[in-house]
């Protein structure tokens, strides 16, 4: 078994106190952050399923952490550091296993700009350049035209976002 590394502040590695509170209070952002959206993820998933339910245990055990005070001491509040940034390390784990088992959600506008953009990239009438400038000649096209009312419709009036919980 090989021995622990310590940290004292005479190690070169060791950051100075003000970036480990910087430090500390981004991890305790981040998992502020990651915890919704991988709880949201996982309730997807049948509950007898085995991502989900390692998902939840790792967004208790975050929680758990995060709900702890850091300790007094230099080398406490290191180790807590650690800690949250073992909690955001699995987290984003989970998202990576969780999201790449389920099909990608995108919003109505995403999608209809997405069709409009493919269209305009690849439609001759639409890539024409003007012969002086070099600029887009700005052709009428009914195809692109089509493709953009339902995009101006959904920028118009975008869907309402889903509430989302706070950890």
């Amino acid at each position: 078994m090989k021995p622990r590394a310590t940290c004292s502040r005479r190690t070169p590695t060791c950051p100075p106190e003000t970036e480990l509170d910087s430090l500390t209070l981004q991890l305790r952002g981040h998992l502020a952050l990651t915890i919704p959206v991988v709880e949201d993820l996982a309730e997807r998933f049948p509950e007898d399923d085995v991502p989900r339910a390692c998902a939840h245990s790792a967004v208790m055990a975050a929680r758990v952490r995060l709900n702890r005070e850091p300790g007094r001491t230099f080398p406490s509040r290191i180790a807590y550091a650690q800690r949250l940034a073992r909690s955001v390390n699995a987290l984003c784990d989970h998202y990576e296993n969780l999201s790449s088992k389920q099909p990608a959600i995108i919003d109505p506008g995403t999608a209809a700009f997405l069709r409009l953009a493919d269209h305009c990239l690849t439609c001759p009438t639409c890539q024409t350049r003007d012969e002086e400038t070099g600029a887009n000649a700005n052709l009428p096209c009914p195809d692109a035209a089509q493709l953009y009312e339902p995009y101006r419709r959904a920028v118009q009036w975008p869907a309402a976002a889903p509430g989302r919980r706070l950890p």
